[in-house]
C-alpha cells in the first residue's frame, strides 16, 4: 500500500511536458498540424512533416502569430498612402500615377497578411547541421514549402504589370525591356524581392548604377513610384515599405496587378 502511494505521489509530481502545435504545408509527405514536445526547433518540424528532399527551400515561408499585427498595420498604412497618391494624381491630371496607384492599391488589398519571419535559411539539410539557423518554434507557427515557380513578376509603376520567365544570369534591370516602366516610375531605383524575402534597392540611373544581381525563380521586381511626385503625400519611406511588405508573401507565379 505504501509503495503504491509513493508511486502515485511520484507521478503527480512529474511535470507535464508542453506540446507545441506547428502546421506544415506544401511539398511535404506529412502535411498538417504536428504536436511537438519539449522545446522544438525548426528541424523538428521539418523532420515530423518529412519535407521532400528536392524542395525549393529558398521559397519556404515561416509564419508566426506575433508578426501578424505589425504586418497588418504596415499594409493598412500603405493602402492609405496609395489612396492619397491616387487622389493627388487625379487632381493634377496625372493619369499614369493615378493608374499605377489604383492597380497597386487593389492588388495590395487582396494580399494576405502572412506573419512571415525572414531567416537565413529554411533548407532542411542546413537546419539539421546549423544551430545558428535552427530557431526555436512557438505554438501556432506555420511552415510552408512551396513549389518552385518559373516566373519573375514585375510590378509597380508600369503600363502593365508582367510575369516573365526567369532566365539564368539575367540582371534585374534587363527584365524591364519586356515590361517597360510608365511615366509614374522613379527612374533612379528598382527594388528586388528574392523568394527568401531579402530586399535589395538597386540604382539603375547612370549616376547611381548598382552591380547587377541575379534573380531566383519567384522573385519580384518592384518598379517604385516616382518619389519626387509622391513626396508631398507620403512619409518618404513608402517605396521601401511596400517592397518590405511584398517580401512577406510566398514566392509564386500568382497574379500581378492589372
Amino acid at each position: 500500500m505504501r509503495a503504491c502511494w509513493l508511486l502515485l505521489c511520484l507521478c503527480v509530481s512529474l511535470p507535464i511536458q508542453a506540446q507545441i502545435r506547428v502546421t506544415v504545408s506544401g511539398e511535404v509527405a506529412g502535411p498538417g498540424v504536428h504536436e511537438l514536445a519539449g522545446s522544438p526547433r525548426l528541424a523538428d518540424a521539418v523532420k515530423a512533416a518529412q519535407v521532400k528532399p528536392d524542395v525549393y527551400a529558398i521559397g519556404a515561408v515561416w509564419s508566426q502569430r506575433s508578426l501578424l499585427l505589425p504586418q497588418r498595420r504596415l499594409q493598412a498604412g500603405l493602402l492609405f498612402e496609395l489612396g492619397m497618391i491616387r487622389q493627388q494624381a487625379s487632381t493634377q491630371g496625372d493619369d499614369a500615377m493615378a493608374g499605377s496607384s489604383r492597380s497597386l492599391h487593389d492588388w495590395l488589398q487582396r494580399m494576405p497578411v502572412t506573419g512571415r519571419r525572414r531567416v537565413h535559411t529554411l533548407d532542411p539539410a542546413q537546419l539539421s547541421v546549423s544551430d545558428a539557423d535552427n530557431f526555436p518554434l512557438d505554438d501556432g507557427d506555420q511552415l510552408s514549402y512551396v513549389k518552385r515557380p518559373g516566373m519573375v513578376r514585375v510590378v509597380g509603376a508600369l503600363a502593365h504589370a508582367c510575369a516573365l520567365p526567369q532566365v539564368g544570369l539575367k540582371a534585374a534591370r534587363d527584365y524591364l525591356a519586356d515590361c517597360p516602366p510608365s511615366k509614374a516610375a522613379d527612374r533612379d531605383l528598382l527594388y528586388v524581392i528574392q523568394p527568401d524575402g531579402q530586399v535589395s534597392e538597386l540604382g539603375i540611373a547612370l549616376w547611381n548604377r548598382s552591380p547587377p544581381i541575379v534573380l531566383a525563380p519567384g522573385a519580384i521586381i518592384y518598379v517604385p513610384l516616382d518619389q519626387r511626385v509622391i513626396r508631398w503625400v507620403t512619409d518618404g519611406a513608402f517605396n521601401r515599405e511596400l517592397a518590405e511588405f511584398l517580401a512577406t508573401q510566398a514566392a509564386s507565379d500568382a497574379e500581378v496587378p492589372k
